[in-house]
């Protein structure tokens, strides 16, 4: 009668091992893209923890007497060198401008600023996207607050006023 075993064709070795190749080379396409996608996110997620153990390390002891204010000036101030003094220029206490005349800048803000070297309405006109953005992570304020003030508008205009 009628017999269909597909293992009688002539050719049906030659289809098998395709069809072994075609799986074979598309289950190594999709492990390969499924790696890297892996990969990317373990280095995220690396990165991530190697920040917060630097934050750590970064940190004062708990154990030091004060309030929780100077803990956060003094964990602000360990950060201070990353910011680039020599471009935005360096100042003192001495010469010191009102920061709090800066719309959004508060007394503790003014603090945390004074923390990292920032005294004067000149250096806050020369800062930078990246002097904002890193300004902003290090002194632990609201993302995109200083953008949304206009810091470094406001500083140039009391700096041309002086």
């Amino acid at each position: 009668m009628f017999d269909m075993n597909p293992l009688n064709l002539p050719d049906a070795q030659m289809q098998q091992l395709i069809m072994l190749f075609v799986a074979g080379t598309l289950g190594f396409i999709i492990g390969y893209v499924e790696r890297n996608r892996t990969a990317r996110q373990l280095e995220a997620e690396l990165s991530t923890v190697e920040r917060a153990v630097d934050d750590c390390q970064r940190m004062p002891a708990a154990t030091v007497p004060g309030s929780d204010e100077d803990i956060v000036l003094n964990r602000i101030r360990t950060r201070a060198s990353e910011l680039d003094l020599d471009r935005i220029g360096i100042a003192s206490l001495a010469q010191a401008d009102d920061l709090k005349e800066i719309s959004g800048v508060g007394p503790f803000l003014e603090k945390k600023m004074h923390a990292i070297g920032i005294y004067t309405f000149a250096q806050v006109a020369r800062f930078t996207p990246e002097d904002v953005d890193k300004v902003n992570d290090i002194i632990e304020f609201f993302p995109g607050r200083i953008e949304r003030d206009n810091w470094v508008g406001q500083a140039q205009a009391f700096v041309n006023r002086k």
